[in-house]
């Protein structure tokens, strides 16, 4: 059974002194303590703590911070992961606004604007009811003026329900598109296995609610929905657990639906003013990966307006 007590922050940061950690600065411990927490800050302090000459390095117990460690060093850490998960979510909203779009305009095209509505364009084991129930506690505006002019269909055209599903919710529709469907969606995408597509989503989906939830990404061992490895890019996911394998997805398919090249020039930004502990490799990185083809794509600018 679980026994230990909550400790308040002068305890907190008690222990952390005497683990070895310099804290000049008591008000930034305090602050840190009091709207971070301990329990959230306990991840950012592991790589400055001692560890065994092993191979796989292994915590020495007790835990003892390296000398010279101090609280703006677990703190930049954690500012670092923060700024990283932004990148992510800007990166990931472009590939999401991209993958319900092309879905919704093909599924449209092909079957109606109202083909969510036949059950056979799915899955028979797909939850019709947890989809439709999404669409029916939404609150947008303009899903309210659709029921106040039209009692038929029941549902919005597609166009107006993409608007109003997750992420998630528009990879398991993909998750649950016909085989010849799905080979199509995932055309669009330059991708031509529906099942590396799929398996793409599912990641990203995944990826997404880490970052939105404020999870540490920066050197995480993913464990769940691994990528599946795609053709000239077996190299980049020869380690489908690390955060370089969710951002080679992220790349690829960002390059797809953007003129921007911003993925590569905003992870070297950042790497410009990082904490000490950090490396590329650290966050699984492969050799040389800025000269690879993938990374040195030639991006195309936008179309140019004639006046």
């Amino acid at each position: 059974m679980y026994k230990k007590p909550p400790v308040d922050v002068t305890a907190l940061i008690a222990k952390l002194r005497q683990r070895g950690l310099t804290i000049d600065d008591e008000s930034a411990a305090i602050t840190a303590l009091t709207f971070i927490g301990y329990f959230r800050l306990r991840g950012y302090c592991i790589p400055y703590y001692k560890t065994t000459q092993e191979r796989v390095p292994q915590l020495l117990e007790p835990k003892e911070f390296v000398p010279g460690t101090t609280i703006e060093d677990v703190i930049s850490l954690y500012e670092f992961d923060r700024k990283l998960r932004l990148i992510v979510l800007e990166q990931i909203q472009k590939v999401e606004i991209g993958l319900r779009t092309c879905l919704s305009e093909y599924m449209s095209a092909t079957y109606g604007c109202h083909w969510f509505m036949d059950l056979t364009n799915l899955d028979s084991n797909y939850d019709y009811e947890g989809f439709f129930g999404q669409i029916r506690d939404a609150k947008e505006v303009f899903i309210e003026h659709y029921h106040d002019k039209y009692d038929h269909p029941k549902y919005p055209p597609s166009w107006m329900i993409t608007e109003t599903l997750s992420f998630g919710a528009w990879s398991r529709i993909y998750k649950n598109l016909h085989h010849y469907d799905q080979k199509q969606v995932a055309g669009k995408f330059n991708i031509r296995n529906a099942e590396i597509m799929a398996s793409w989503f599912h990641t990203l989906s995944h990826f997404r609610n880490l970052s939105a939830h404020h999870n540490r990404i920066w050197n995480r061992s993913f464990k769940a929905f691994p990528p599946k490895k795609l053709n000239g890019l077996e190299i980049h996911m020869s380690n489908p657990s690390t955060l370089y394998s969710r951002l080679v997805v992220l790349k690829y398919l960002s390059d797809q639906v953007s003129w921007s090249d911003g993925l590569k020039n905003q992870l070297d930004n950042l790497m410009q003013d990082k904490p000490s502990c950090v490396t590329w490799e650290k966050m699984g990185f492969i050799e040389d990966w800025q000269n690879t083809p993938l990374w040195t794509r030639l991006v195309n600018p936008p179309p140019q307006i004639q006046t």
